[in-house]
């Protein structure tokens, strides 16, 4: 499954070199838009009533604040060279434990690129103390609804790396991007 996320990573990565979306067609009947972007987690708090499990559907542990980043790749290759420090979306994600202690369940309200979306789904803990002592590595799933018009679904699948500094970029030990590179898939209704 890992090989899976990371040739799903490379392969959109790729596809967003020179331009930062990727269409699947061009023209007036586009109909799918594909995002890349990463996550930094600026806040971690005990959940408010923006998590109840009412709307959640879980019983939430944690709420974390993450902006949202473009992202820099070479034409090249694909391979990611950095993010500009302007933020262009943010994300409020509740956090919640599930049976199997690998497993997340997570609810996310969020904007980036003025869409807003709410997004539902899962996050399993890939690895402890990979590829270093006090690393953590996460892969997440959404389903993402309450898009703007002209979207009628999507999805947001990441990989998520973090470190002994649980806030900011900076990753203990250094030399990681935390926390989340993300992929976003967007759905246009077809015209007729």
């Amino acid at each position: 499954m890992r090989r899976i996320m990371i040739a799903v990573l490379v392969s959109a990565v790729g596809l967003l070199a020179s331009h930062g979306r990727a269409a699947a067609q061009g023209g007036e009947n586009e109909v799918e838009e594909i995002y890349i972007a990463r996550t930094v987690r600026h806040g971690r708090v005990v959940p408010s009533d923006f998590c109840a499990p009412t709307k959640t559907g879980f019983a939430p542990a944690l709420e974390d604040q993450l902006t949202v980043h473009a992202v820099n790749v070479q034409p090249g290759d694909g391979r990611m060279t950095g993010s500009p420090d302007k933020s262009i979306g943010e994300m409020r994600v509740c956090i919640g434990q599930a049976m199997d202690p690998t497993l997340l369940g997570t609810y996310t309200e969020g904007q980036f690129n003025g869409i807003a979306f709410t997004g539902i789904g899962d996050c399993r803990l890939v690895r402890g103390n990979q590829p270093e002592e006090g690393l953590l590595t996460h892969r997440c799933f959404m389903a993402l609804s309450g898009l703007p018009a002209p979207y009628v679904g999507g999805f947001l699948i990441s990989s998520s790396l973090y470190s002994r500094t649980p806030f900011g970029t900076e990753s203990s030990p250094p030399g990681y991007a935390q926390a989340g590179i993300m992929v976003i898939r967007l759905w246009k209704k077809r015209l007729p």
